[in-house]
């Protein structure tokens, strides 16, 4: 049983290692750690009740925003579930290219640069949305704050591993499409 505990622990080293995890990097946010740490934190704040608790909404209006916040938010599910599987191997949580990484232009990745920020926006959306809470309202906003910042940091390391990514930033939207703070083309 101790040697067991010892393999996963093992083994769960060598994967934050082969990510980027250091000692230093935690501390001092050297392949933004913080950027990571942060969009953590604001996806785990989702669990909080909602406020103001709004009771007083006819039920077919508060049925339909339930309905449609649900929707949503399975859809940001399956958005990330496809953007993670279309990753696979290259798959990292910090905004800094693993050395063996591949640059992944098809499936997800044709639609926009960051369909897993893309997805949990939508998630995001659909819980404000149906809980109609100015708490999510204020945890989405700043999410999409932390996601952009941490989008831009892995762009910037992305056009120095690979010449092509400037010309895939020209071609295809950043994480949503026509809303110019989540589509910095330029």
């Amino acid at each position: 049983m101790k040697r067991n505990k010892s393999n996963i622990l093992m083994n769960i080293k060598t994967i934050l290692s082969k990510w980027g995890f250091s000692k230093q990097g935690i501390f001092k946010n050297t392949k933004g750690e913080w950027y990571l740490f942060s969009q953590i934190l604001l996806i785990l704040l989702h669990l909080i009740p909602p406020y103001p608790k709004i009771e007083n909404i006819a039920f077919s209006i508060n049925t339909i925003l339930i309905i449609i916040g649900l929707l949503i938010s399975v859809q940001g599910l399956i958005i990330v579930i496809k953007a993670f599987i279309d990753l696979g191997v290259n798959l990292t949580p910090l905004p800094y290219p693993m050395s063996e990484s591949s640059l992944i232009k098809s499936n997800s990745y044709a639609v926009v640069r960051h369909p897993l920020y893309k997805g949990l926006l939508f998630i995001s959306l659909g819980i404000c949305i149906f809980s109609l809470s100015l708490i999510h309202l204020i945890l989405l906003i700043s999410l999409a704050y932390v996601l952009k910042i941490k989008a831009l940091k892995e762009e910037e390391r992305l056009k120095v591993k690979f010449l092509e990514y400037k010309e895939y930033i020209k071609e295809v939207p950043a994480i949503i499409k026509n809303i110019s703070y989540l589509d910095w083309r330029t």
